[in-house]
């Protein structure tokens, strides 16, 4: 029973990305644009990402149930809130109460689970057992946003959490005990207040310069250019802060430690080359006109690469298996993965065809998780290894944000330099034009349209197919660049040889984020 009700909050604490499962459903509901989707991923993220480094001393002070049932009554007034008032606005700022209540809850999660593990043994399936279902929440929450939309409108996401909300908060008043703490109660002094509030506007002023930024111009945008500008001085202040501060909010002295800064550059580069995927989920429904719920299989098919491969690597790293041979031959999957999606992505093709490869992408990143994490957490002094964690789960955040901006950018570059292939190859003296516009006129004539109707409507056929021939070749490009990304990172692992015998610690009192 606890373990069940444990797993609850940790799933029912990311809920709230569930509303961007379908960002179409999400622009149409609210009237807004992708990168609007794409800002309110990274205000309810980063706010996660800030709240946590605040939450290590405030969980220490509150009784767990107490502090767990007021996220879940944050939670409920927030859904209910977005339910009855169609606002984006509105909706951005109950993500960023939602992403403190995220932070909140699975701070307890990991309070009940981590502290209470003796062995290496217990703490690497923990590890396993918790970045596995972080891994699995997104494809499983948009299976349920699929189910949802197909007979509900996208308003009843928000009731369908309201309910979840309610279940939870009835098990955790039968089950908890009221008394129990983790620790004793320490008082909230000299907690880095003003710290977080640098720490959390840094955060989400760099999620805006790296969503917006392709849309406003970059620099020639004066918004932009401030916006860094400001985010330069917060830094600043911030790290000036953490330096003189006894008890700072992160203790910035992990940096010093050479194989830590590698983990987080490994651990940027693997949300790097994990969040191209929505390009996959946007071919199967744009080009091939996948229906959501028929990408359910898909879905299924990650889901089930990342249970199956974290339950073999979480048998490796127990064995004592090169950490760096792991994460190597993730990243090679990971390339075996793109390489598929090269070969196979056109304007015609099945579901079918794509269930192996998403499942290898799965596969991927359950092998790449526990090892960086486990290297990173490995390579940080005993003193300071909760700053490990913190710090970790910031580069996850901007491997992420980077991710968003990298996808925009390179999306953009692909689709102007197939689309002016195109052009120059097709232009109205081509001798193939006409022929295939009058193919495309019979083919609306033998289905009973007359010749005016057959003449508009061919047009705009052409247009059509046209551009998903500029999609479909865009995604192959970019694909391109994506492996030959990864094959660099391959390449440099092999050749660096100080980071080929890190020894595995997963100490007991770190507690991973």
């Amino acid at each position: 029973m606890a373990r069940s009700v444990i797993f609850a909050i940790l799933m029912s604490s990311l809920f709230s990305f569930a509303f961007y499962g379908s960002p179409v459903a999400a622009m149409g509901f609210y009237g807004i644009q992708a990168t609007d989707v794409q800002y309110g991923m990274v205000v309810i993220y980063g706010s996660t990402v800030a709240f946590l480094a605040l939450d290590f001393r405030i969980v220490k002070y509150f009784a767990p149930r107490e502090y767990l049932l007021l996220a879940l009554a944050v939670n409920a007034l927030c859904a209910v809130v977005c339910f009855y008032l169609r606002d984006w606005t509105l909706f951005v700022f109950c993500q960023f109460l939602q992403g403190i209540t995220c932070a909140l809850m699975s701070g307890i999660v990991l309070q009940l689970i981590f502290p209470r593990l003796q062995s290496v043994r217990a703490r690497v399936i923990a590890y396993s057992l918790l970045y596995g279902s972080i891994q699995i929440a997104v494809p499983f929450y948009s299976i349920y946003i699929s189910v949802i939309i197909h007979f509900f409108d996208f308003n009843w996401i928000f009731y369908g959490f309201i309910i979840v909300v309610i279940m939870l908060t009835s098990v955790v008043l039968l089950t908890m005990n009221s008394k129990a703490r983790f620790t004793r109660k320490i008082p909230l002094y000299q907690v880095d207040w003003i710290g977080y509030l640098f720490y959390v506007s840094f955060i989400l002023i760099v999620g805006y310069i790296l969503v917006y930024g392709r849309q406003l111009g970059w620099f020639d945008s004066s918004l932009i250019s401030t916006l860094c500008l400001v985010n330069l001085i917060i830094l600043s202040l911030f790290i000036s802060r953490e330096l003189k501060l006894k008890r700072p909010l992160i203790n910035l002295q992990i940096f010093r430690a050479k194989n830590f800064v590698i983990g987080l550059l490994l651990l940027f580069t693997f949300y790097i080359f994990k969040g191209s995927t929505g390009l996959a989920y946007g071919y199967l429904e744009t080009i091939l006109g996948n229906h959501p719920l028929s990408t359910i299989p898909i879905w299924i098919a990650v889901i089930a690469g990342t249970v199956l491969s974290m339950f073999i690597i979480s048998r490796f790293v127990l064995m004592g298996y090169n950490l760096i041979r792991m994460i190597i031959v993730g990243f090679g999957l990971m390339a075996v993965y793109y390489a598929y999606m090269i070969l196979f992505v056109s304007v015609q093709g099945e579901t079918a065809d794509f269930l192996l490869p998403m499942f290898i992408y799965g596969v991927a990143t359950g092998i790449l998780f526990v090892p960086i994490v486990s290297f990173a957490a490995s390579s940080a002094p005993s003193k300071i290894a909760v700053n490990a964690s913190l710090i970790g789960i910031f580069s996850r955040f901007i491997g992420f944000t980077a991710s968003l901006a990298l996808n925009n950018e390179l999306q953009l570059f692909t689709k102007s330099s197939v689309r002016e292939k195109v052009r120059e190859s097709l232009t109205e003296t081509s001798a193939q034009l006409p022929v295939t516009l009058l193919n495309i006129q019979n083919q609306y004539i033998n289905s009973g349209s007359d010749m005016y109707t057959s003449k508009t409507v061919s047009s705009g056929y052409f247009n059509q197919m046209i551009g998903q021939q500029i999609l479909a070749r865009a995604i192959r490009d970019y694909y391109d660049l994506m492996l030959t990304g990864l094959i660099f990172v391959i390449i440099i692992l092999l050749l660096l040889p100080q980071i080929q015998h890190v020894v595995l610690r997963l100490r007991k009192g770190n507690v991973p984020y």
